[in-house]
């Protein structure tokens, strides 16, 4: 039969106290207190309940306390709430929760473990079960789904704060596995129907005492005999009428120092290659290719930040190459520019644009080419080299010169085009100064440099020569004027100091099998008004002390 043990009610003043109480030691442990159901034979045990009463109108439900007591000088008792061990069936649940309310909030659970005023405080664990044969149990912590005009509840995990020590480490985190694939970690937020999706946050703890403030790591974990893990930080997809999360990589900002720099690169090999490290923007179907920027910061008060992009070092090969182009065109268009610029300036001098090869102490230097593409259907690509214009002074110099030899030859400076395919001429060479609308026009100068302990250099001019036509000609011809006398055209050979000047040769080619050769004429043009026609004079120098040159013409013999 069942055994019943109550106190009376009481309709005035509170009811009584029901109080199980084991007997006290004074040498010894305690006398034990079990409240224990029945146990079944073959079926379930009796159920234990231990509850208070239901409050009245005015009231609440009475307190339901499990407490060890308090200890003097040794360890306090353990509470434990747990169910019994299953040999052939499955365990049996344990569920903790508080009430719910229909007028006001629902009820707070509070687990936390005792402090400690020496030591270190009492932990909290809260850990799934292992399994000899299967699976480990699932540990889950979250708050319950919100109402119809609510939000579900937060979750925090957070450490103390700390007086005067640091504060406790937060660590989320699967285990290692020794036969198997260590288990993920996943932190995602919420996504939403009719607002924006939950943001994630990560950041770093700040310092105000004049430290450094935290930092945030994220990194792939190392594989010890294979490839370490993969670090992916990216945005989802656009929908149908959007477009995809932008991602932002930036130092915060400085108020009296310099900001935080951003650093993007692969780590180092000591046997094999070096990783790459790729920036590209997203194609388009419909509209135009993202850009690309690469900029670096202004400054209000010095120069601006500088750009910087070079290939590795090789220490015993070459150095890495350097590759700036476009991308190909496609069937109905042409490929990107290229655009190499010093910016503009307000009231300063522009930039300068270099382009050139590094120095070679032990081999040759690198060469610099500048080229434009070729063309199958049309003209071939032109190349334009000029100098700045000026509004207030001269424009700018415009100066190609071979490079300098200290203890041999300097190097050779050649213009010119390229060979004429089957149905056409080569292209012109021009050398000419520009116009000039109320000054002299420049001058244009073609010679070699002077010799210290050697030879003048030889200036030739020629034209080509023809197989199936003529030669081609060469003329050397004076500017004309419309107000006053035209220019006058000198060919004169050049003094010695010391010894003789140079002799002059005017003479036309030797004549072919079938030929003859060429004329010679010296002639002044003609007066088609009223002046006199020019003169021609033919002589020699005067000799202070020695002999006048002689004069000769003479015509050719005949055979």
């Amino acid at each position: 039969g069942s055994v019943s043990v109550s106190v009376g009610s009481g309709t005035s003043g509170r009811g009584n106290v029901v109080g199980l109480d084991s007997a006290r030691s004074s040498g010894r442990s305690g006398g034990a207190a079990v409240v224990a159901s029945g146990a079944g034979s073959e079926t379930s045990s009796g159920l234990l309940a231990v509850q208070s009463g239901g409050a009245g109108t005015a009231g609440s439900s009475g307190c339901l306390r499990f407490s060890s007591g308090s200890a003097e000088s040794g360890n306090s008792g353990l509470v434990m709430i747990a169910s019994g061990a299953a040999s052939g069936g499955r365990a049996g649940a344990l569920s903790v929760s508080s009430g719910s309310g229909t007028s006001g909030a629902g009820a707070r659970m509070h687990l936390s473990p005792g402090t400690g005023t020496l030591l270190t405080g009492g932990q909290l664990l809260c850990a799934g079960d292992a399994s000899t044969a299967s699976s480990s149990g699932e540990v889950s912590v979250r708050s319950a789904n919100g109402g119809v005009g609510g939000s579900g509840g937060r979750l925090v995990f957070s450490s103390g704060s700390a007086k005067s020590g640091n504060s406790g480490s937060v660590s989320l985190g699967s285990g290692p596995a020794s036969g198997g694939r260590g288990g993920m970690a996943c932190v995602s937020a919420g996504s939403g129907t009719s607002g924006c999706g939950g943001a994630i946050m990560l950041g770093s703890g700040r310092s105000a005492a004049g430290a450094t403030g935290g930092d945030a790591c994220i990194e792939g974990s190392e594989g010890t005999s294979a490839s370490g893990g993969v670090v992916v930080v990216r945005t989802t997809n656009g929908g149908a009428s959007g477009t995809s999360g932008a991602l932002t990589f930036s130092s915060g900002s400085s108020k009296g120092g310099n900001s935080g720099a951003l650093v993007i690169g692969s780590g180092p090999a000591t046997s094999g290659r070096g990783g790459a490290t790729q920036i590209g923007a997203g194609s388009g179907t419909s509209g135009s290719g993202a850009w690309l920027s690469l900029a670096p910061g202004r400054s209000a008060t010095r120069t601006g930040g500088s750009v910087l992009a070079e290939s590795g070092e090789g220490t015993t090969g070459s150095g890495g190459v350097v590759r700036v182009r476009s991308s190909n065109a496609g069937a109905g268009g042409t490929s990107g520019r290229l655009v190499f610029s010093a910016g503009a300036s307000s009231s300063g001098n522009s930039g300068s644009v270099l382009v050139g090869s590094g120095a070679a102490s032990g081999g040759a230097g690198g060469s610099a080419s500048a080229s434009v593409g070729s063309g199958t259907s049309g003209l071939g690509g032109a190349l334009s080299v000029a100098s700045g214009s000026s509004s207030a002074v001269s424009g700018g110099a415009l100066s190609v010169v071979g490079g300098e030899g200290s203890s041999t030859s300097s190097g050779s400076l050649v213009v010119s085009n390229a060979n004429a395919g089957v149905g056409g001429s080569s292209g012109w060479l021009r050398f000419s100064s520009g116009s000039a609308k109320a000054g002299n026009s420049g001058g244009l100068r073609i010679g070699s440099g002077p010799a210290t302990a050697g030879r003048g250099g030889r200036t030739s001019v020629s034209a080509g020569s023809g197989t199936s036509g003529s030669g081609g000609r060469a003329s050397l011809e004076a500017g004309r004027s419309t107000s006053s006398s035209g220019g006058s055209a000198l060919i004169g050979a050049a003094e010695g100091s010391a010894t003789s000047g140079g002799a002059m040769l005017v003479l036309s080619a030797n004549g072919g099998e079938t030929g003859a050769s060429g004329r010679l004429a010296f002639s002044s043009g003609r007066a088609t008004t009223v002046g006199n026609s020019g003169s021609v004079t033919l002589g020699s120098g005067s000799a202070t002390a020695g002999r006048g040159g002689g004069l000769v013409a003479s015509v050719g013999s005949g055979t």
